[in-house]
């Protein structure tokens, strides 16, 4: 009779442990996928970013001519 319930409180603290475990990993892996969205956001803002100011600078014709002797004609990225 004792067992059983001791069995009983055994089965429930592990069930117990269990859950927490799980929404502690449940709650990490949220973290690291709103950080790793977070990260995305920023570069598709630099990348849009990076977009207007070259487009800009291709629009001033005067601009472009005068930078060509000091821009590098040959990038190999």
């Amino acid at each position: 009779m004792i067992f059983k319930q001791i069995k009983m409180y055994l089965l429930g603290v592990v069930a117990f442990v269990v859950t927490i475990f799980g929404i502690y990993l449940k709650g990490k892996s949220a973290g690291r996928q709103g950080a790793e969205n977070e990260r995305k956001s920023r570069r598709i803002e630099a990348m849009k970013t990076a977009k207007d100011v070259r487009d800009e600078i291709m629009d001033d014709v005067d601009l472009v001519s005068r930078s060509r002797k000091w821009v590098r004609t040959n990038d190999k990225r």
